[in-house]
């Protein structure tokens, strides 16, 4: 019950009452699952998850690092809670600039995923939008606008173009079309992002946050404080564009 309180909670983007709701269903286990028990990996990495989601990226990579090594051991490299474990800490890596780890973990997962499921599986695309984030956060930008193409059409084709995971990749890829000063492709983009994720996630989600603070440092860049102040306006109360 408390597992899918929790799982609850990270979908909402409730990310602290997440995090007590995994400790809290770990320390309960004591005692009755091992570090090697399926659930204390499971519930482990989804902490981990939510760390990385809290921006909390160095107790999000002790975590990962912590079961990472146990679920190969015990599950092999390619079952799928290996593999999330593999994904979450290569975003954690690309967060924290760690781009040579990053780009062992996405070979390595996108490797697997090709071989059993397909470069067009909806798991595969995932692999290739973090890819993606991190060729952006190298720099290289032709690589990063490749990779996130793929995997917006192949979201696109699959879940449909309001799918959240088809607005992530548009929020993604405004945001390199930004960095590039190639402002009049990022706002559709990201007005799409915008206007998706507050149908579909709510206007306090922090996906949706990011991507309305993502679109004010557009028009900021651009140049238009008009638009700013105009979508500045639509931040909740507690929130200022970062």
């Amino acid at each position: 019950m408390g597992g899918n309180l929790a799982g609850v909670y990270r979908d909402q983007g409730r990310y602290d009452e997440a995090e007590r709701q995994y400790i809290e269903m770990l320390r309960l286990r004591e005692g009755f699952w091992d570090n090697e028990h399926i659930w204390t990996l499971v519930y482990k990495g989804f902490l981990a998850g939510v760390y990385m989601n809290q921006k909390r990226y160095e107790k999000a990579k002790h975590l990962f690092l912590e079961i990472l090594p146990i679920q190969r051991r015990v599950n092999g490299n390619e079952h799928w809670h290996t593999l999330r474990s593999v994904s979450g800490l290569a975003r954690v890596y690309t967060h924290l600039d760690e781009y040579e780890e990053a780009d062992k973990l996405f070979a390595e997962e996108l490797g697997v995923l090709e071989r059993m499921k397909g470069r067009g599986h909806q798991d595969t695309l995932r692999c290739i939008n973090g890819l993606a984030g991190l060729r952006m956060k190298q720099k290289r930008y032709e690589e990063a606008e490749r990779l996130f193409n793929e995997a917006l059409d192949g979201r696109h084709e699959k879940l449909g173009e309001d799918h959240p995971e088809t607005l992530e990749t548009k929020n993604d890829l405004a945001v390199l079309y930004k960095e590039q000063s190639r402002y009049d492709e990022a706002e559709p983009l990201l007005l799409k992002a915008v206007n998706g994720r507050r149908l579909k996630l709510g206007d306090k989600h922090p996906h949706t946050l990011d991507s309305l603070n993502n679109l004010i440092k557009l028009y900021e860049a651009w140049g238009k404080p008009q638009q700013v102040e105009q979508w500045r306006a639509k931040l909740p109360d507690a929130e200022t564009a970062k």
